[in-house]
């Protein structure tokens, strides 16, 4: 196995509630929780962190292939809608996420070279590409030692 490129440490502050830490990182913790009634909704929970992950990562991706074509990048808003529903066993499941990028108007001159790039970025994204591929998760659960 290789080492990891990325890591973030998680720390209960209580029940739902947990501090995020990003070692090596240059920014602060995050605090993250579950949404009211099981939660204090005081950060995003697990479902809009994964929405905000793909979400962030396919803008990004959409900005670095349109600055490599030489396409103005214009401010870009993302809109990611999750549907969360059960499985077969019952057990809910993020079922699907819909991620929809507007840009502003464009030159019509960058027209061709834009529909270039929205066909092939998506193929770039490191997040949404091992989304829809399915990671391989290994958790492992211990104790602290005391």
């Amino acid at each position: 196995m290789t080492e990891p490129t990325a890591a973030v440490q998680l720390e209960q502050v209580e029940k739902y509630r947990f501090t995020a830490q990003y070692p090596g990182q240059p920014f602060g913790p995050l605090i993250v929780d579950e949404a009211p009634p099981v939660g204090g909704g005081a950060g995003p929970s697990p479902v809009l962190s994964l929405a905000t992950a793909v979400g962030h990562c396919l803008s990004s991706t959409l900005v670095n292939t349109l600055e490599r074509a030489h396409v103005p990048v214009t401010p870009l808003r993302t809109l990611v809608e999750v549907e969360v529903g059960r499985n077969d066993r019952g057990r809910l499941r993020v079922r699907r996420l819909s991620v929809q990028i507007r840009t502003a108007p464009l030159q019509p001159e960058d027209q061709a070279r834009f529909d270039h790039c929205v066909s092939i970025f998506e193929d770039f994204c490191t997040v949404s590409g091992a989304v829809r591929e399915g990671i391989l998760i290994e958790t492992m659960v211990g104790r602290n030692p005391t």
